[in-house]
């Protein structure tokens, strides 16, 4: 990259940083509604916050912004379309001039381990491969942080006393019982698809540590591929996987009497070269008269069935932005 290449990302960056600022002074100061007990209250449906992409994909002449705007983003601008089968139905909103979700490290990139990234390549280029599929597909648990990245499909519904949260999600009726006492996690050998859950206060922010995942999940299912993956790659293939050391730490915080601020720093160091952070605003207040939708899914019913029958499915798929 150039001097003025870098000029204009170094410049890009410090306008992001500013806003960002700005931003967290402002929601610093906004009081949440409290429960009876004093805690900020959770309770209620929230739909899926605006999408963002998640990673700055590697194409240098792009500053971050641009980058999850016009690569990755562009490239999931489906999942605002109207649902044909459910036209009333709210869905994901694009999330504007934002950059990536990724903010450490301050590339934008998931800092993955050599290895990894050869691994992560592989899945894609050999999209044939039923070991290589979405475990979305196979209708297995989405896992953390994923279950709150924005899709079209996911709602949820949080249940709060004194010592627990209960979130509920739509997606594969996945859900999660957080004890907000000091218990310690269960034993190494206790495998749970959503890992296991524990909360604490900071202040008016909810913290949540969780462990003990199994090892058939993606931590995150949309991550940037590079510029010459294959179209497949776009759709099931270009997730991210997690080994069996993965830990997450999530901070749930009100921005605002709608929304909820959602930050997630993963940490696995057989996957990752170091621990990164992601934050967006997630959650947004549903309307009164919101409820969840059954999740019907049918394992084989569309990707799996095409591979088996030989159908050539990388004709229908979305393909990367050039």
């Amino acid at each position: 990259m150039n001097d003025s290449g870098l000029n204009r990302v170094a410049v890009a960056a410090m306008g992001i940083v500013l806003l960002t600022s700005v931003a967290v002074a402002q929601q610093e100061t906004f009081e949440p509604v409290r429960t009876s007990w004093g805690d900020p209250d959770f309770s209620g449906h929230y739909l899926p916050g605006a999408y963002q992409a998640l990673e700055t994909p590697s194409n240098e002449s792009w500053t971050p912004v641009e980058g999850a705007n016009q690569g990755q983003g562009a490239a999931f601008s489906r999942f605002f379309a109207p649902d044909p089968d459910a036209p009333n139905r709210p869905r994901a909103r694009p999330g504007g001039s934002q950059g990536p979700m990724v903010i450490d490290p301050p590339d934008g990139r998931l800092p993955l381990q050599p290895w990894a990234v050869e691994q992560r390549n592989e899945i894609m280029a050999r999209q044939d491969q039923l070991a290589h599929l979405d475990p979305r597909v196979k209708c297995l648990p989405a896992a953390l942080p994923r279950a709150h990245l924005p899709v079209g499909y996911n709602t949820y519904q949080i249940v709060q006393n004194e010592d627990h949260i209960l979130v509920l999600y739509e997606w594969n009726h996945h859900y999660r019982y957080i004890p907000l006492d000091d218990r310690p996690h269960v034993e190494s050998a206790i495998r749970l698809g959503m890992g296991d859950s524990r909360g604490h206060w900071e202040g008016d922010t909810l913290v949540v540590d969780t462990t003990n995942f199994t090892d058939n999940t993606w931590p995150v299912g949309h991550g940037a591929p590079p510029d010459d993956a294959p179209g497949t790659a776009l759709t099931t293939g270009h997730g991210v996987f997690h080994g069996g050391g993965l830990h997450v730490v999530e901070r749930f915080t009100f921005v605002d009497a709608e929304t909820i601020r959602y930050e997630a720093t993963i940490e696995d160091p057989e996957v990752f070269t170091q621990p990164w952070t992601l934050r967006f605003n997630a959650l947004r207040r549903a309307p009164e008269d919101h409820m969840l939708f059954e999740y019907a899914c049918h394992e084989g019913n569309g990707a799996n069935l095409s591979l088996m029958t030989g159908t050539d499915v990388d004709a229908v798929r979305v393909h990367p932005i050039r």
